[in-house]
């Protein structure tokens, strides 16, 4: 087999290895030591040298383009380079492995055990099931993880609920963990508590055992939307520090200009310090994406100066709780605890006083797409607890009046649109409602694997649940589930 693809150690990289000792090998020697290995290993065979090509990258579903070590055994038989498209042709002849079955039509020319077991299976599939019942038994003798996975698979695919779904009875250690997690007893975030909604057993992981995808250094290719949201907000708190410093807040038509002016230094500055953190891998994208943000954010600024006759930004990334990061100066470090004694923390993203009234209004930004129907949103079935829970939290903190909460999609994606939802008893009522649903499913202990439409897709546990997630709890008993397909029903 051919080595992988050779990378840096991302712990002590090429430069510092050179400038710590000789002694340490970088990049350039381990590709040498495998080119020795191949000489060693070709010079080694008495009769036939036998060389595999794996014409297939099975981890990312694609064909894989010849190596340059498989150039170089063709060069020493043919005495010529070949054409890397000849080889492929020659390796697709020579075996008749596919992406959809990786193993070649007769069992005695594979070249390994999946191979050799693959094209047993292939076999076996196109007969009749009752005639090889128990003929591929053989296999959960030879591999451990294939046995996990195919016991597994059969205890997902019962149709009552079991361990395997998730947390779905207490017992008397497991009552006195889950206690202490209660909303009344620790505080959540509101992107901690919308992960229920979308599932359960999502929140359970990523609350509970605070568990996340394994962060993987490499190059940016293309910005993803969480990367260009978190500069989006790091660009705007920057600014509103910045005019605050100033004495130049709010922002108004008669002083637009120099806001502009700010805000494009700003941008500057941010796009500066990002490029040396994320390292672009290719520059013009780079750049394009952040002029895209320069011209959202302009865009933004002049919504902002419309609202600055009558709205006075006081506060921005206000945060409550233990919350990382540069935040405002009157932040506080306690949770905010809220009617019924739910305990929450995070950070508004604007808090702005009236200038007439004096009355409230907490602004959470979005950098997304506007959802359809987002007119008739209050708490999203669960999915957006910002504008009420925030509004909440507000009013508790600064024992003052506030008015409600918005949604501001401040980006040409979102159509630079702000949905108003006002704090009253309706709004109260729905925003608490989410919080008893979710406090009461800690306390009784079920929280399995349940997905919302597309969860599944946007989760980063999926190698913990597997696939058709959704279809096979659709086979079990609903009733468990209805204070879930509850607080999903609601606008």
């Amino acid at each position: 087999m051919f080595p992988q693809k050779p990378r840096e150690d991302p712990l002590l990289l090429d430069d510092r290895r050179i400038e710590l000792s000789d002694a340490l090998p970088t990049q350039d020697d381990r590709l040498e030591s495998e080119r020795l290995l191949l000489q060693i290993a070709a010079g080694a065979a008495s009769e036939r040298l036998y060389v595999s090509y794996p014409r297939i990258e099975l981890t990312e579903s694609r064909a894989r383009v010849p190596s340059f070590y498989a150039l170089d055994i063709m060069r020493a038989v043919t005495g010529s380079v070949p054409d890397h498209e000849w080889l492929e042709d020659r390796a697709r002849e020579a075996g008749s492995a596919t992406l959809a079955w990786p193993a070649p039509a007769r069992a005695d020319e594979a070249i390994d055990d999946q191979e050799h077991d693959l094209a047993v299976l292939r076999g076996l599939l196109a007969k009749d099931g009752a005639e090889v019942k128990g003929h591929a038994h053989y296999l959960l003798g030879l591999n451990e993880c294939l046995r996990r996975s195919v016991v597994d698979r059969w205890a997902h695919g019962q149709t009552r609920w079991s361990k395997n779904d998730g947390l779905i009875a207490v017992s008397p250690s497991i009552a006195a963990a889950l206690a202490v997690r209660r909303l009344t007893e620790r505080s959540y975030s509101m992107s901690a508590l919308q992960r229920f909604t979308a599932c359960p057993y999502q929140f359970m992981l990523a609350s509970f055992y605070r568990l996340e995808p394994l962060a993987q250094p490499e190059p940016l290719q293309r910005m993803d939307p969480l990367t260009r949201g978190s500069i989006f907000h790091e660009i705007q708190f920057g600014f509103f520090r910045e005019l605050q410093r100033r004495r130049e807040l709010p922002v108004t038509e008669t002083n637009l200009d120099t806001a502009r002016g700010v805000l494009e230094a700003i941008v500057d500055e941010v796009a500066t310090r990002q490029h040396d953190e994320l390292a672009p891998a290719v520059e013009r994208v780079w750049v394009d994406e952040v002029a895209s943000i320069r011209r959202d954010l302009i865009a933004w600024l002049h919504h902002l100066a419309r609202d600055g006759a009558e709205w006075d930004p006081s506060r921005f990334e206000f945060a409550f709780g233990k919350v990382p990061g540069v935040r405002d100066a009157t932040s506080i470090s306690e949770d905010v605890v809220i009617e019924g004694g739910f305990r929450l923390r995070g950070a508004i993203d604007l808090i702005e006083t009236h200038r007439q009234t004096k009355v409230l209004r907490v602004t959470d930004h979005k950098t997304g797409r506007k959802p359809d129907r987002i007119d008739k949103t209050i708490i999203g079935g669960g999915a957006v607890l910002q504008p009420v829970l925030y509004a909440m939290v507000a009013e508790k903190a600064f024992d003052a009046a506030v008015i409600g909460g918005r949604l501001f999609y401040c980006t040409s994606t979102g159509s630079f649109y702000p949905h108003e939802i006002p704090l009253n008893e309706m709004t109260r009522t729905a925003g608490l409602e989410v919080l008893r649903i979710i406090d009461r499913a800690i306390e009784l202990g079920f929280l399995a694997a349940s997905p919302d439409e597309d969860a599944c897709g946007r989760c980063d546990f999926i190698s913990v649940c597997g696939r058709d997630v959704a279809r096979r709890v659709a086979r079990k008993p609903q009733d468990a589930l209805a204070d879930l397909a509850a607080l999903r029903s609601r606008p």
